[in-house]
C-alpha cells in the first residue's frame, strides 16, 4: 500500500467550488455593473416622485370665468349682475396648468325663480361647469350675486331725430317727419316703462340748403337691455332760406301829451 507524505498534502492547492445557478443570477445581479445599475435606480425613484407630485391635488383660483344667466320664459335681467366670477378649483397641477378662464363658463340657472329682486348664493346646485375629469370645484367668490327680474314687455314708443351740426347761414329747419312715427320696443317692464322715446342714429345738418329724405335711419337705444323690433324709419327734414330782416319803415305819430313832441315810430313788416 503505497504510503503519500505528510508535507506533500500541505501543499495541495484546494479546487474552487462551482457557484450555484442562484448564486451567479444574484453576483450577476447586484455585484456586476453596479454602477450603471445605481444610476438607473436613482433616475426611477426620480421619476417616480415627479409622477407622485404631479398627481398630488393642488388648488387654484381661476379669475375672470365669464357668467351666463339662463333666465326663466318671459322674464329677464333688469339690474346689471356680475359677468364675471372667481373659481377655485382642486385637482392635479398638470390638470390645473391647463385650465384658464376662457376655457370655462359658469351657467347660472334662474328658471325656478319668479318676478322681483333676489340674493342668490352660487352653489354647485345653481352652478354648472363643464370640467376636466378629476377637477372638483370648490367654490366661487363673490359666492352670492344680487339680481332683479322684471316681465319682458312690447311698447310703442315716439321716435326722436337725433339732429347733428349746423346748417349755413340764413337757412332753419321748416320741419322734420318720420314714418313710422312710433317704434315697438322689447324689454324688461321698468326699463321700456322709463324710456319716453326712441332716438335715431345721427343725422347731420352740415351743408345742407334744401330738404332731404333719408331712408332706412337707425333706431339708436343706448340700453343694452332694450331691443328695437322696429329697426329703422324713414326721414323727411325740410330746409327753408331764412326771410330777411326786419324793414323799419318810420311815420309820424302825434302824441296827446303837451310835454312830448312828435315822435317817430316803426312799423315792422315781414
Amino acid at each position: 500500500m503505497p504510503f503519500q507524505d505528510t508535507e506533500d498534502l500541505e501543499d495541495v492547492t484546494p479546487v474552487p467550488r462551482v457557484p450555484t445557478t442562484p448564486e451567479r443570477w444574484l453576483r450577476k445581479v447586484f455585484i456586476e455593473d453596479w454602477g450603471l445599475k445605481l444610476l438607473a435606480l436613482i433616475i426611477a425613484i426620480a421619476l417616480w416622485l415627479g409622477v407622485t407630485g404631479q398627481n398630488k391635488p393642488v388648488t387654484l383660483r381661476v379669475t375672470g370665468v365669464q357668467l351666463n344667466y339662463l333666465r326663466p320664459d318671459g322674464l329677464d335681467l333688469s339690474n346689471e349682475p356680475p359677468t364675471t366670477v372667481d373659481v377655485t378649483l382642486t385637482g392635479s397641477k398638470e390638470k390645473l396648468d391647463r385650465i384658464g378662464p376662457r376655457d370655462l363658463i359658469a351657467n347660472v340657472d334662474l328658471s325656478d325663480q319668479r318676478a322681483g329682486e333676489r340674493v342668490l348664493r352660487l352653489t354647485l346646485d345653481r352652478v354648472k361647469m363643464d370640467v376636466q375629469e378629476d377637477v372638483k370645484i370648490e367654490g366661487f367668490h363673490p359666492a352670492t350675486i344680487q339680481i332683479r327680474l322684471e316681465p319682458i314687455v312690447e311698447a310703442l314708443v315716439d321716435v326722436e331725430v337725433k339732429f347733428e351740426g349746423n346748417l349755413p347761414e340764413g337757412y332753419e329747419l321748416g320741419g322734420v317727419s318720420v314714418t313710422p312715427a312710433k317704434v315697438k320696443l322689447r324689454g324688461p317692464a321698468d326699463r321700456v316703462a322709463a324710456l319716453r322715446k326712441a332716438s335715431t342714429e345721427t343725422v347731420w345738418l352740415d351743408g345742407k340748403k334744401e330738404g332731404f329724405n333719408l331712408s332706412h335711419v337707425e333706431i339708436n337705444i343706448p340700453d343694452p337691455k332694450i331691443e328695437a323690433v322696429d329697426t329703422s324709419v324713414n326721414v323727411r327734414v325740410d330746409v327753408t332760406e331764412k326771410k330777411r330782416s326786419d324793414l323799419h319803415l318810420p311815420f309820424l305819430v302825434r302824441d296827446n301829451s303837451p310835454y312830448l313832441a312828435n315822435i317817430l315810430r316803426p312799423i315792422r313788416y315781414r
